[in-house]
């Protein structure tokens, strides 16, 4: 009757009910409000905003609604800048779509390009043939100016 999600959301709701606030110095709210308002990331931002406000005595329920995340992710962040501090709530490496072609490539590139170079379709030709991956002109002209 019941299946395997209702019970995982059923542990999830209980676990998110569970009322926490984080307890800031007053250094650590000012690196915060520093990150809060100078980080490059905008999600690094965020986090930073919902710490302070945590530590202002909002729930995680409010800061999932007015943050527009689930509770369970504030639970997350609390848990990762308790963890690792500031460095916890930065982006994990790995995220986003991998590059076709990567630094190691570039000889490579660069000797068939140099070949061809008044003939790009016909390098990339190559260069496709060599490396065995599949890409646009585009792609190989973005990745020359590198």
């Amino acid at each position: 009757m019941f299946g395997q999600n209702y019970f995982i959301n059923a542990f999830l709701y209980a676990f998110v009910v569970q009322k926490r606030f984080i307890q800031l110095t007053s250094e650590e709210t000012i690196t915060l409000q520093e990150g809060m308002k100078n980080g490059i990331a905008h999600l690094f931002r965020k986090r930073c905003h919902c710490l302070i406000l945590s530590s202002e005595g909002y729930e995680v329920k409010d800061l999932a609604q007015v943050l527009g995340v689930s509770p369970v992710t504030i639970y997350g962040w609390l848990n990762r800048w308790e963890e690792k501090g500031v460095v916890g709530l930065r982006d994990l490496p790995g995220r986003g779509r991998k590059p076709i072609l990567t630094l190691a490539d570039f000889a490579q590139v660069k000797e068939r390009v140099q070949e061809n170079a008044q003939q790009l379709r016909l390098a990339r030709v190559r260069i496709k043939e060599e490396l065995e991956r599949d890409f646009s002109e585009k792609t190989l002209r973005r990745y020359i100016k590198i």
